[in-house]
């Protein structure tokens, strides 16, 4: 899947000249109320997502037509904000009463079980990483933005349920890891959020092997004046890990949130770090096939696409046409890329589940 060639076409919507509109999408749903926190293309060019309805943990599956193939609702109060999926079963994980949820349903919806796990600490977010062969990890931990102390919460488990080892990193000031991913080697890297008492947050990211022996940790923005805070995280195949989040900077009324995209080495070096949009957070990230980074903003769903290299801002997309950052019901969470080359999104609009699919600029209204 060439994924730069969908990114090029699509920027194609914003250039000078073009007059195509994106508030008409190729598909939008919404769902009811609440928030999508999650979205992955399936391989008959449908899509998977999750995240909270009502109050509670929904996951739901559309076809390619984007007919409603089956959905789940957990009956307890919180969210699903990651999940895995096959042909048989999907794999939801997030929170319920600030305790982390793994959930198991069929291709039809129905539940084939679930688990809690209760820390010394709330749990807000729970990421799943594949390990193979069946096998899992549950990272869980609270959100960035608590007040609360927290710690980090690790399980490992399986396609049937089966628990195999659970861990616990405590730390003495707040951490929290939004987002999670892992390497062949079973080597854990997480896009952390620190803060010692007194102090702002802190950027950062970590790596760690699959026994949680820390092997590097590298701070992304540690001035003592301004908060910042990791969001999402990926990897490429040759071990540079890219971190997504949002930042504080100076402006004429005082510090201002800016996203930002950072790219560190295998060794936790960083090679580059990119100032993005302003009053915005980036919350998702991904690579595409040819050497770009595209990050997903928060506000008004605009996603910015730089060069892997050097983090050089190649061009911007934009969901709608016009959406203003200080002032929006438009908020996005994840994104990805399906086979038929659109534009996955998701997130909330209007207080809604919202998912959106921007088509390729041959398809859009003139």
């Amino acid at each position: 899947m060439n994924r730069l060639s969908t990114l090029v076409i699509l920027i194609l919507i914003i250039l000078a000249g073009c007059k195509k509109s994106t508030d008409n999408p190729l598909w939008e749903g919404s769902f009811g109320t609440g928030t999508a926190y999650f979205i992955r293309a399936t391989a008959d060019s449908g899509l998977i997502s999750c995240g909270e309805l009502d109050g509670k943990p929904y996951i739901i599956k559309l076809d390619r037509n984007k007919n409603k193939v089956s959905d789940y609702t957990f009956p307890s109060d919180g969210l699903f904000n990651s999940a895995w999926f096959d042909k048989d079963i999907s794999i939801a994980a997030g929170s319920t009463g600030g305790k982390m949820l793994i959930t198991c349903v069929d291709n039809k919806g129905s539940l084939l079980w679930d688990t809690t796990f209760t820390a010394g600490y709330r749990m807000d977010f729970t990421t799943v990483c594949y390990l193979g062969s069946g096998e899992f990890l549950a990272v869980g931990s609270a959100s960035p933005d608590s007040t609360a102390s927290a710690g980090l919460y690790f399980v490992w488990f399986n396609t049937a349920g089966s628990i195999s080892i659970t861990k616990e990193i405590a730390d003495p000031s707040f951490i929290a890891a939004r987002g999670a991913a892992t390497d062949n080697s079973g080597n854990i890297y997480l896009a952390l959020t620190r803060k010692v008492s007194g102090t702002k947050t802190r950027a950062s990211v970590a790596k760690y092997n699959n026994q949680l022996q820390k092997i590097w940790e590298t701070e992304l923005y540690n001035n003592p004046n301004y908060a910042a805070a990791s969001l999402g995280i990926c990897l490429d195949n040759s071990g540079n890990i890219y971190i997504s989040g949002v930042t504080e900077l100076a402006g004429s009324d005082g510090p201002a949130d800016n996203s930002f995209t950072a790219s560190v080495t295998i060794n936790g070096v960083v090679s580059w770090r990119s100032y993005l949009e302003n009053t915005n957070g980036g919350s998702s990230v991904l690579l595409d096939d040819e050497g770009h980074v595209a990050m997903l903003n928060y506000n008004c769903f605009i996603v910015n696409v730089l060069g892997q290299a050097d983090g050089v801002l190649a061009y911007t997309i934009r969901a709608f046409d016009v959406c203003d950052s200080k002032a929006t019901d438009a908020f996005g969470r994840d994104f990805d890329i399906n086979y038929d080359t659109n534009l996955l999104m998701a997130g909330s609009k209007s207080g809604g589940f919202y998912l959106n699919m921007i088509p390729p600029v041959s398809e859009q209204p003139m």
